[in-house]
């Protein structure tokens, strides 16, 4: 019995973690994530990826020494995601380090691309981002049915109580 309350206190305690913001390495990988010619990033590499708001974005460079004045990375419209210009950006993401981050803080497309002529060596990439799906609702009572709604607070509670009582 003590073995099954605690059990069911780390599987509650689990359940109950706060979802945390995702950070995205972009192509998949920390280290040279973003190179030219590599994939194409919105079908090989985000087309698997579940992107929610508040999440991260993060472009690393294999070399950042050398790559960070090649590479760069710009939040465009549709446009000019189609047409590769970073003649009017709505950001420019890169700060010169080697590795740059964006935080998706909007359920919308996102678009970005590499200047520097990059773009047209498939430096280019397309994120959708989604709200975080509601937490579920308790069931509504309806007539002369009761109907027993369990929150994991609830869950929570009935789990430590059967553990203090396994315990005592």
């Amino acid at each position: 019995m003590r073995r099954l309350a605690i059990t069911t206190l780390v599987i509650v305690s689990l359940l109950m973690k706060p979802c945390e913001a995702l950070k995205h390495d972009v192509g998949g990988t920390k280290y040279n994530g973003w190179a030219p010619n590599k994939m194409n990033y919105t079908s090989d590499w985000a087309s698997h990826e579940q992107f929610y708001v508040g999440d991260w974005l993060y472009w690393g460079f294999d070399e950042p020494r050398i790559n960070r004045q090649l590479y760069s990375v710009f939040e465009v419209n549709k446009t000019d995601y189609e047409s590769c210009s970073t003649d009017h950006p709505l950001y420019n993401i890169s700060k010169g380090g080697g590795r740059d981050v964006y935080q998706l803080n909007h359920s919308r497309p996102y678009y970005f691309i590499s200047g520097g002529g990059f773009c047209w060596q498939g430096m280019k990439l397309t994120v959708v981002v989604h709200e975080l799906p509601p937490a579920p609702t308790e069931a509504p009572s309806s007539g002369g049915s009761t109907y027993l709604s369990a929150s994991l607070p609830g869950i929570f509670a009935i789990a430590a109580a059967t553990a203090l009582g396994a315990v005592l």
